[in-house]
């Protein structure tokens, strides 16, 4: 690596990368972006929170337009998972109880929606959590969870688009001054411009340090663990709690993401360990024990930590750094970077090519004496700390800061897929979060039925998939993508369309109900015998599937048996009284077509069938299993849920003709 550029930009954590990414599409000049596998660490330990709260006006318009672009974002490009689920703060003192009123005044000045709860309003937010000791409860509506290093790499694949060189390195290198700006020297090589901004989290006191400058920062090392609670979560609210110092998230795949392993000491990131201490994930399941009884045990699935960096006053320092010509800095986020870095990616790249730093007036490097003595960190979240506030008239807090435009579309292609060797060649990414392992197997079932296979593609990757099989009439899209997602919703197949998320209003509700079987015991006696369908019950199993469903095309059956297709079946009295089938992918299933005849309902056979096909999956290694019962069929959930499964999510059918 020997080049040149008009920015360098040294480290390619959130921050580093989207400011690359907005200056290079303003068209200044060429940028380079350095990966010395330092600056990512605070993006891959962020918890994905974003709280529309804030210090003050001008931070609360950091959060705001970083909703705005992180939406934006997850929408154009399909990755982030930015969802607004909404934030609840709890007290169980008078004191934490007086804290949130006063935050409740200052989102009153501020225009932002909110609640202030007791503990049945509490639980309306969260059902499962045991709110009966809570004083004072509070809910702000646009809060929002969000995946950080999705997020990162979207704008690091922005920013190649837009032209930005990025060059991985595998330490932060050592960054020196030239007659004619700047050099970075890695064991890569060297790179040199008239800019550099200095972006590697925990390591940028170190890197200006070596450059004789001195700015008040400390990094500070925080932890975090993802719980797997029994049984598994459906997406609620963020959850912070004051007395137990604790904030919980709903995490894909129903699980919870806590932390509260935040150390009040500077640490040096040399010697930081990336692993959680061995204890941390007990004694946050231990402090969780009675909020979340209704979820016991929760397991640890997996646990880790992360480097922050502390200011003395909480704000960020991003801007100029004093007295050293054509040098920047992005750092002392004090934990709350990731929901701030859009916002001010955007105005530093703006103010990089304007040089008006107005917007960043309040984040100035310079602001702070010079000989400031040492300090220990103390982050706290927005807005909960003594003597802050967000007073002031309503709109006051939107200070944007003018930007480049944001990036069109990309432009998207539709292959139709004819053959089973075209599916197997897919490099799909993640589409949906309980159904990617089926991805494959539904769409050649939609080949084995004379149905339509379809991948969706722009910029060079696979973005969505649509299948559609004549034995159901309906097809199906995955996609995270709205441009992909608007090519076939409502839909083009005669009954509708389903998707995951809610696209447009007017669609059917499905609840997605699933289970973890590592762990899994029966909850009920059997009181029905069952057993697998062997290809001499398939007949019969056809019939009863037309009786109840209504349904005339037989091609999917013509395709059983098949390993990946197991049936089970319930006979009374000779018989067939009920039927589920699995398919099965891997250490996945996916529980489909349920069904008890009319006749003989009441007698417990849909539990006995899904309990059955639940016991079987286990003894054969499944991991988990997830299953849609339209909203409203009371009979399948209740079964399902008595069977050990919970609801975890919801998809949507949007049938065709006008919808509100």
């Amino acid at each position: 690596m020997e080049a040149t550029a008009d920015l360098l930009v040294v480290g390619a954590g959130l921050l580093g990368s989207a400011t690359a990414f907005h200056y290079a599409r303003s068209g200044e000049g060429r940028v380079l972006l350095y990966e010395g596998n330092a600056g990512r660490g605070a993006s891959a330990s962020s918890a994905g929170l974003l709280t529309v709260v804030g210090w003050d006006p001008w931070d609360l318009g950091l959060v705001l337009e970083s909703a705005e672009e992180l939406s934006r974002l997850s929408d154009e490009t399909g990755l982030g998972r930015f969802a607004r689920t909404g934030g609840l703060r709890i007290a169980r003192t008078a004191e934490g109880a007086a804290w949130l009123e006063r935050m409740a005044t200052a989102l009153d000045h501020a225009g932002l929606a909110h609640e202030l709860l007791d503990p049945e309003g509490a639980s309306r937010h969260w059902p499962t959590a045991d709110f009966s000791d809570l004083a004072r409860g509070l809910f702000t509506r646009d809060d929002a969870t969000f995946e950080s290093e999705e997020v990162l790499e979207a704008y690091r694949r922005a920013a190649r688009r837009a032209g930005v060189a990025v060059v991985e390195g595998r330490e932060p290198g050592a960054l020196a001054p030239t007659t004619e700006g700047w050099v970075l020297t890695t064991p890569e090589g060297s790179v040199s411009a008239p800019r550099a901004l200095v972006a590697v989290g925990a390591w940028s006191k170190s890197m200006l340090r070596a450059l004789g400058v001195a700015l008040p920062v400390a990094p500070f090392r925080t932890q975090a663990v993802e719980l797997r609670p029994r049984p598994l979560s459906i997406a609620g609210p963020s959850l912070h709690d004051l007395d137990l110092q604790l904030y919980v998230r709903t995490a894909p795949r129903g699980r919870l993401v806590a932390g509260d392993g935040t150390e009040l000491v500077e640490a040096d990131p040399a010697r930081a360990d990336a692993n959680a201490d061995p204890e941390f994930p007990d004694r946050v399941r231990a402090r969780l024990a009675g909020l979340f009884a209704a979820h016991a045990p929760l397991e640890t699935e997996r646990s880790w930590a992360g480097l922050c960096v502390a200011s003395p006053d909480r704000y960020p320092l991003v801007g100029r750094v004093p007295h050293r010509a054509g040098l920047f800095v992005a750092t002392g986020f004090n934990g709350f970077g990731a929901m701030r870095a859009p916002a001010l990616a955007r105005r530093l790249a703006w103010a990089l090519t304007t040089d008006e730093w107005a917007p960043l007036a309040p984040a100035d490097p310079g602001r702070f004496p010079d000989g400031l003595p040492p300090f220990a960190p103390r982050p706290e979240f927005p807005l909960e700390a003594e003597g802050s506030g967000a007073a002031g008239p309503t709109g006051a807090f939107r200070v944007a800061a003018p930007s480049p435009p944001d990036p069109s579309p990309e432009t998207l292609s539709r292959r139709s897929l004819s053959s089973v060797g075209e599916i197997e060649a897919l490099d799909l990414p993640p589409l949906s979060e309980w159904f990617d392992p089926f991805l494959g197997l539904f769409l050649r079932d939609a080949l084995r039925t004379h149905g339509e296979a379809v991948v969706v593609e722009g910029d060079g990757r696979p973005l969505g998939v649509y299948l559609y099989s004549p034995s159901e009439g309906v097809g199906s899209v995955f996609t995270r993508c709205r441009a992909v997602a608007e090519r076939f919703v409502p839909g083009v197949a005669p009954g509708g369309v389903y998707a995951e998320r809610e696209w447009s209003p007017g669609a059917e509700g499905i609840e997605v109900l699933a289970a973890d079987l590592r762990g899994w015991v029966a909850a009920l006696p059997q009181r029905n015998p069952v057993r697998i369908a062997g290809r001499e019950d398939l007949p019969a199993l056809e019939r009863l599937m037309r009786e109840l469903t209504g349904a005339r095309d037989s091609s999917w059956f013509g395709t059983l048996p098949r390993p990946e297709e197991v049936g089970f079946l319930c006979e009374v009295d000779g018989r067939l009284a009920g039927v589920s089938w699995a398919s099965v992918v891997g250490r996945h299933a996916r529980g489909h077509s349920f069904m008890v005849h009319p006749r003989y309902r009441g007698l417990g056979i849909g539990t006995d069938l899904l309990q059955a096909r639940m016991l079987w999956l286990q003894g054969r290694g499944v991991v988990d299993v997830v299953s849609e019962i339209y909203e409203g069929n009371t009979a399948s959930k209740v079964a399902a849920e008595r069977a050990g499964m919970a609801v975890v999510g919801r998809m949507f059918h949007y049938r065709p003709g006008p919808r509100p």
